[in-house]
């Protein structure tokens, strides 16, 4: 009788009649506003990202908003040159909400910028002295000012898009009559600084490294040249960077269970082929994925609402096919003029995906692991 239960069961399976059980990677959900809001207009952002049911977000630390003058004791997140009141409140604020924060940061000050410009690739010991100062204050001990402490935030990555022109300039440097990579470099030797000391603030800190932009091929003939993801990786291998976890992005042209050129989700094993060569055993995060539905500046590949709601669902499937990726990070929660891959549109309303993305979350449990 068993036998037969367990036959109908896997033919109601197969038939489609009956969902199958929920395991694999964690579907997440940025909001890129978060860091630009404050007070009531923040609390209601937050409401809104938690109606979605994400259980996890990401949440970029704007370095010159944190630290527009230069700190005295850059590792000391007391230093009075120091404004972290909007990420204490989003931190709290998604806590009580029961959303585990992850950090990256990035945009550098004028004043550790050697061209003036946020874009430009930081000074090592500046930025990774600021590292040191977000996992001090969010180690879960730092007194938040009413008598309790601000929570943990236990994932920090370091930058985001560093093989990317728009976030880490320059990526290639003239040497000679020829152009070389530079940005693989110097990002290796920023995590190699900011490892120990994220470890020193926050013993039970992950590290993320690599946050790599969605480049296939390396072309350095000019000072702005992008890097390419495998590229990227190798270099930080030659440098035996440490690292926790590994982090990229995915923008598949295509069906992600279709999509093949590098990176998409099929090249997953080659990325973690790379990823255990410094880290046996990292888990990767795709800490940004998504597909826009409209043409904007970044991407001209666009597809309709109803093939992103679709596509979306083929995302989870597609991330839960490897047992290393540990989550998949939809970006982003609304549309915006240079952004339209937003579950929701300019106006707030609900495309067709914000309704299939709260069915794949619920099905999704959040592991123990990541819990806030």
């Amino acid at each position: 009788m068993r036998i037969m239960r367990l036959l109908i069961a896997a033919l109601a399976l197969a038939a489609g009649l009956v969902a199958a059980p929920a395991q694999g990677a964690i579907l997440g959900l940025q909001d890129d506003q978060l860091q630009n809001l404050s007070g009531a207009a923040l609390d209601q952002r937050l409401d809104l990202l938690q109606a979605s049911g994400t259980k996890v977000t990401r949440v970029d630390v704007i370095w010159k908003f944190v630290a527009p003058t230069k700190p005295a004791d850059a590792t000391d997140p007391a230093d009075p040159a120091y404004d972290w009141k909007r990420y204490d409140q989003v931190v709290t604020g998604l806590v009580a909400r029961d959303i585990t924060p992850m950090f990256t940061y990035y945009w550098t000050p004028e004043w550790a910028s050697r061209t003036g410009k946020t874009n430009a690739a930081p000074r090592v010991a500046d930025a990774a002295a600021f590292a040191a100062a977000i996992a001090r204050r969010y180690n879960g001990t730092w007194p938040d000012g009413k008598g309790g402490t601000l929570p943990l935030v236990k994932r920090i990555e370091i930058w985001n898009e560093p093989n990317i022109a728009t976030f880490w300039f320059p990526q290639c440097r003239r040497q000679g009559g020829r152009y070389v990579m530079e940005s693989a470099r110097q990002y290796s030797a920023l995590v190699a600084a900011a490892y120990p000391q994220v470890k020193a603030a926050s013993p039970q800190s992950i590290v993320v490294g690599g946050v790599t932009g969605p480049v296939g091929s390396s072309v350095c003939d000019q000072a702005d040249s992008s890097v390419g993801t495998i590229t990227f990786a190798q270099e930080m291998i030659r440098q035996r960077v440490p690292i926790d976890a590994w982090s990229l992005h995915l923008y598949p042209i295509g069906s992600p269970l279709q999509a093949y050129f590098v990176p998409s989700w099929k090249t997953i094993p080659q990325i973690t082929g790379l990823v255990d060569r410094l880290k046996p055993g990292a888990p990767i995060y795709v800490t940004e994925t998504g597909y826009h539905t409209s043409y904007n500046r970044y991407h001209r590949y666009f597809v309709s609402e109803a093939q992103q709601a679709a596509w979306l669902v083929e995302t989870a499937r597609a991330a839960n096919q490897y047992p290393r990726v540990e989550l998949a990070m939809w970006f982003n929660l609304q549309d915006n003029p240079f952004w339209t891959g937003g579950l929701r549109r300019s106006n707030l309303t609900p495309k067709p995906a914000w309704g299939q993305f709260k069915a794949q979350v619920a099905a999704t449990p959040r592991p123990a692991t990541w819990a806030p």
